[in-house]
């Protein structure tokens, strides 16, 4: 299960799952309930925006509201036809692609959950029970359950856009950070294409000079590491505040040589293998076989070019 993020970067609190079947999928969305001032602690209290988030984002994948059933566990142990619920104000298949506004259309089928049940055909009951939207979506491209789990839980942008260099130490954090997540979740859906970087990384002057650096190639090499240094193979020495295992990304051939900020000239390493590369006797031999080990690297040749200094005394 998933809780989505909406297009402002909250998590919403509201679980869903997606099961796939042979020509679509289900999006399964939890019922909410609880009370922050009850007995029982609140639970998917984000339901109706998650709900509209969720159409909102087949909507722009092309995806066709094939039919809407109440999952409640007594509905569940109902057959099919008995699960299902008509919606007052939409026929079904409701292709979802067409739909400009979609909050009529979570009303209805709020009040087809409450109604669902009643006797007296009213809908006064829940409008927030656990729901099942069958889907169908002939832009599919074969994306499994957890897949399309991505595709929904997160905006279009998250998963795509790149986010420009930066010479700001604490802002690059913060953007490697964000660009590992959307790093990962891409990789979920299948190969992470890797980013172009840049060719000859620019340079800004405040109190000190640095180099701007692309948070997407860091994080890109954060990935690829698996969580173990690439050149010594052992595990991260800790484990930074936000539960990501620390490592440092280091140019092979370095920035003020001439090196290219891009993932061919990056790897990430533990601090002292880092550190050797940057102080020991030894360091040229331990680039050569830094490279020979990691495919992926390029043996750049050194170029004049000028070092800025940076904060903690070596360039990455």
């Amino acid at each position: 299960m998933m809780k989505p993020t909406d297009d402002h970067g909250r998590e919403l609190d509201a679980l869903f799952s997606v099961e796939r079947w042979s020509e679509g999928f289900d999006l399964i969305v939890e019922s909410r309930g609880g009370s922050d001032h009850g007995p029982n602690a609140a639970r998917n209290s984000d339901y109706a925006p998650a709900m509209e988030l969720h159409l909102s984002r087949m909507g722009a994948l092309g995806m066709v509201l094939e039919e809407v059933q109440v999952a409640s566990s007594i509905a569940m142990k109902l057959p099919e036809s008995g699960r299902r619920v008509s919606l007052d104000r939409f026929m079904f298949p409701v292709n979802l692609s067409r739909l400009s506004e979609f909050t009529e259309l979570r009303h209805s089928i709020g009040r087809a959950s409450a109604a669902y049940g009643r006797v007296d055909g009213s809908d006064r009951g829940n409008r927030t029970k656990r729901m099942l939207l069958r889907m169908s979506w002939p832009r599919d491209n074969g994306s499994d359950a957890r897949g399309i789990e991505i595709l929904l839980a997160f905006p279009r942008e998250y998963l795509s856009v790149e986010e420009a260099p930066t010479a700001q130490p604490r802002e690059l954090d913060v953007r490697v950070e964000s660009a590992v997540k959307r790093i990962r979740a891409k990789a979920e859906t299948g190969i992470v294409d890797p980013p172009p970087g840049q060719t000859m990384a620019g340079s800004i002057s405040v109190n000190v000079t640095r180099f701007v650096r692309d948070p997407n190639v860091i994080a890109w090499v954060l990935n690829e590491a698996g969580g173990r240094c690439e050149i010594c193979e052992t595990i991260a020495p800790f484990l930074r505040s936000n539960g990501e295992p620390y490592f440092e990304v280091h140019h092979v051939r370095p920035l003020g040589e001439g090196g290219p900020d891009t993932i061919d000239n990056a790897v990430a390493c533990c601090p002292n293998c880092h550190r050797k590369l940057h102080y020991s006797a030894e360091k040229d031999s331990l680039r050569v076989g830094v490279i020979s080990k990691i495919r992926r690297l390029i043996d750049y040749p050194k170029v004049k070019a000028h070092s800025p200094k940076t904060g903690n005394g070596f360039e990455m």
